[in-house]
């Protein structure tokens, strides 16, 4: 617009004395609309080259990034880890290594288990935990189980079935509050 629509420009169209005056205002008119022109871009043009610029900008960004392999991180692999050692557990839960565990006390004898490189063998290391904690595991055939006992402040255990009941003996705890009940 500026090379076009210039004062000697206009200066030349005024001083021009072959030009009638409505001559002279529609060249003034001509020059100003070819300096419109001049460098003008409509809103629709404006708006592809706008579109093909992102377009290509989208397309040049994606040759340069990879996508980011999910199994890769740090979080994943700890899920993973996670998992494995879940689904050992469970595998564990119905072998027969662990078929006189109580269910209740699985988790809690599985947890006590050695599973680095160089620990004992799983019978040894099951025969040290049952030892133990004898609780945890289920009776031997024809043996009985270790079950609680109850324990008078005598010290004495009273025979099954002839010593006080539970609540027999939380009454007489709430009447002696420095009366002790143990279990065995």
């Amino acid at each position: 617009m500026a090379g076009i629509f210039t004062r000697n420009a206009l200066n030349k169209i005024m001083e021009d004395e072959n030009l009638t005056p409505q001559q002279r205002t529609e060249q003034v008119y001509s020059l100003y609309g070819r300096a419109l022109d001049d460098g003008y871009i409509s809103k629709s043009a404006a708006q592809q080259a706008q579109q093909d610029a992102l377009e290509s900008a989208k397309a040049a960004w994606a040759k340069e990034q990879t996508p980011p392999d999910p199994k890769a991180s740090d979080e994943y692999k700890a899920l993973e880890g996670e998992f494995s050692a879940y689904k050992a557990m469970q595998a564990a839960r119905t072998s027969a290594d662990f078929k006189e565990v109580k269910p209740k006390f699985f988790e809690t004898v599985y947890g006590l288990v050695d599973r680095a490189e160089g620990a004992k063998p799983l019978t040894e290391q099951l025969a040290g935990i049952r030892a133990a904690y004898e609780e945890y595991f289920l009776a031997p055939q024809g043996k009985p189980g270790r079950t609680p006992a109850v324990v008078l402040p005598s010290g004495t255990t009273p025979a099954p079935g002839r010593g006080p009941s539970l609540s027999e003996m939380m009454k007489a705890k709430n009447e002696n509050p420095s009366m002790e009940i143990f279990f065995r």
